[in-house]
């Protein structure tokens, strides 16, 4: 015999009830004196005797009866086990993803589907349930109860053979006991089909939770473009709500208000927002909808705009880059290979590089590390310089410089749709002054062109964060620096070298942040968001440092970044966004004794196999069939 509730047999301390009531009221006779003694003290006799053991016949029934109704509430059964040692082993995965927070006919599936589990009659002693974050091992049901209903929705949603090969792995090695593997799920769509293991050791049950409506609108994603004064802020929405023309948004800086829009139908359920450049935004953007909740703030976080560092490496001091270079945007800073500092190369977001004779080794190597860690180079050659120490650098962009060319040439080729250009010119100019060039280096390589000469050469090329200059620009081998191409050229390099911070980051990504931020050997940077505060692991890597987000945060939102009191900067966090189409799998090919649409009926099946008779209701019956006997002989024996 086993018992489903075992812990309601601490209500056989109640037996001690009638007992107390037996002892307290046992009376003592008086004796009354008449003529006939004998004839009366036989009576007195027989009184006594009967009146003794009804009362024992009577505390019998009672403690009977408080036995078998406590029986009752443990709900005993008669297991199918062919073995003492043969037990029937559960194992439950309840999706808490975002997708389980759907409304069903009682509210969110996954508040739904944990009242269930909670208000069933389980009849085993100990289960295991996991979620796509926890897992709690062999434990009674009873004492899940808190715990299950602070299962909060998480992102990390697991694959079909991840919650298959994870629930396989719960289960004991005993070979012989029975385990039932319960999935309750609303099957979201993840691939196009759904395929059910075969040779399986344990019996597989799918709990199908369906929400009463599949519409949900959600933001998708923003991307930001950088104006003249201004960043011009786009935003994507999507639904699956084929009536649906338009999804109001407002766009907040911290608590504020800044913005309203729609995003409609006829536009691809896009927007857009200007803002300031001036001004540092901690953005939240929040979408009115009726379907998942979790989707419909989107976070992201816009530092003021700072000052571009640009530092020039020459023999002499090309005075035409501080002219265009301003104070307004840029830091600018001039160094000769004397007075360079190799520590400051990588604090710096462009490096001019102007015609240098030679390259050496100490700024070939720091050139190549800027490189790699996505800075910007701008290289001019010089006439007679060393074209090995520049292909040394050129290497590093798969670029080689061939002999140089003395012919002179114009220059007549302006790509007008490269970023560089596309701000400065609003359409291609046709009579434009063009300069020419006297000497040029010829190259081969595959990159992009931005200004071409006479013959079909490239004069300025770039390669992933580069711009190669062919030939000298400088007023002894060529006009470029009196034309009114200069301008453009130059100083949008200079803007493009400024990389937009990142928006925002998803959670549950291995994100990698890499900032210069000058800290002592003992500094530490934290992230922190009210009282929550974590410490992420950091390396620190001359004057940069580099920070792997993994596991944390938790929860999307806007968060600290500072050292000791002092806040640097702010991060912003999202939910992925790969749950919000409410598409699900179509079990009905399936077989139908392995798919349910409830937990009730999931288990009537399992307790059809596992238990061969309930004996709960017998002992209700025994109970009542004892407190009948006892109300009889209490109203006979008077």
């Amino acid at each position: 015999m086993q018992f489903a509730h075992p812990e309601f047999f601490y209500a056989l301390f109640a037996l001690l009830l009638p007992i107390l009531v037996h002892l307290f009221h046992l009376r003592r006779f008086k004796t009354k004196f008449f003529t006939n003694i004998a004839f009366l003290e036989r009576i007195n006799l027989q009184t006594r005797k009967s009146s003794t053991l009804k009362k024992w016949i009577i505390l019998s029934l009672r403690m009977l009866a408080i036995s078998c109704i406590v029986m009752a509430f443990t709900q005993p059964f008669i297991s199918n086990s062919n073995a003492k040692n043969e037990l029937p082993e559960v194992v439950i995965y309840l999706d808490n993803s975002f997708s389980m927070e759907a409304k069903g006919n009682k509210g969110p599936l996954l508040k739904q589907a944990i009242q269930q589990l909670l208000t069933e009659n389980i009849p085993f002693e100990n289960i295991t349930i996991f979620t796509n974050s926890k897992t709690y091992k062999n434990r009674r049901l009873s004492d899940l109860k808190i715990e299950l209903l602070d299962i909060i929705y998480s992102n990390r949603q697991l694959s079909f053979e991840a919650v298959l090969s994870k629930g396989s792995n719960l289960f004991t090695k005993q070979k012989n006991n029975q385990k039932y593997l319960i999935l309750i799920s609303d099957f979201q769509k993840k691939e196009e089909n759904l395929k059910l293991p075969k040779d399986i050791k344990y019996q597989l049950f799918l709990v199908k939770k369906t929400p009463v409506s599949r519409q949900n609108n959600f933001i998708e994603k923003i991307e930001i473009s950088s104006e003249l004064n201004a960043y011009q802020l786009n935003v994507y929405a999507k639904t699956q709500s084929n009536d649906q023309d338009s999804i109001a948004i407002s766009l907040f800086n911290a608590n504020r208000l800044i913005g309203k829009s729609l995003l409609e139908k006829s536009k691809d359920f896009k927007t857009s927002f200007s803002l300031p450049k001036n001004e540092s935004i901690k953005g939240k953007m929040i979408l009115e909808d009726s379907g998942l909740s979790y989707d419909n703030s989107f976070y992201f976080n816009i530092r003021q705009s700072p000052k571009i560092s640009v530092l020039t490496i020459a023999d002499k001091n090309p005075d035409y880059f501080q002219r265009i270079f301003t104070k307004e945007a840029f830091t600018y800073n001039f160094a000769s290979l004397e007075t360079l500092n190799y520590k400051s190369l990588q604090k710096q977001d462009l490096i001019v590089i102007s015609e240098l004779n030679r390259l050496p080794d100490a700024l070939l190597n720091n050139l190549k590390s800027f490189v790699r860690s996505n800075g910007t180079v701008l290289f001019i050659p010089a006439s007679g310089g060393d074209i090995v120490s520049y292909n040394a650098f050129l290497n590093e962009l798969n670029l080689k410089f061939n002999s140089l060319r003395t012919k002179s040439k114009k220059i007549t080729t302006i790509n007008f749709e490269h970023p560089v250009y596309k701000r400065s010119f609003e359409k291609p100019v046709r009579n434009f002054q063009y300069p020419n060039v006297i000497k040029q280096f010829g190259i081969n390589a595959a990159a992009k062109i931005l200004l071409g000469l006479e013959d079909g050469q490239p004069l300025l090329i770039q390669k992933q964060q580069c711009f190669i200059f062919t030939a000298p620009i400088g007023p002894t081998n060529s006009n470029f620096t009196n034309s009114p191409i200069v301008v453009p050229t130059i100083y949008e390099i200079g803007k493009f070298s400024f990389k937009l911070p990142k928006l925002h980051y998803e959670l549950g990504e291995k994100n990698e942040l890499e900032l210069k931020y000058n800290l002592k050997d003992d500094g530490v940077l934290k992230l922190s968001q009210k009282k929550e505060t974590f410490i992420p692991l950091q390396t620190k890597q001359n004057s940069k440092i580099k920070l792997f987000l993994d596991d944390l945060p938790e929860k999307a939102g806007h968060y600290a970044l500072h050292e000791k009191s002092d806040t640097l900067q702010y991060l912003s966090f999202n939910q992925p966004r790969n749950e919000s189409l409410l598409q699900y799998y179509n079990l009905e090919k399936l077989s139908s004794d392995k798919v349910f649409d409830s937990v009730d009926n999931t288990l009537k099946s399992i307790k059809s196999k596992v238990i061969v008779k309930e004996l709960w209701k017998w002992f209700v019956i025994f109970a009542l069939i004892f407190l009948v006997l006892e109300m009889l002989i209490l109203k006979f024996s008077e």
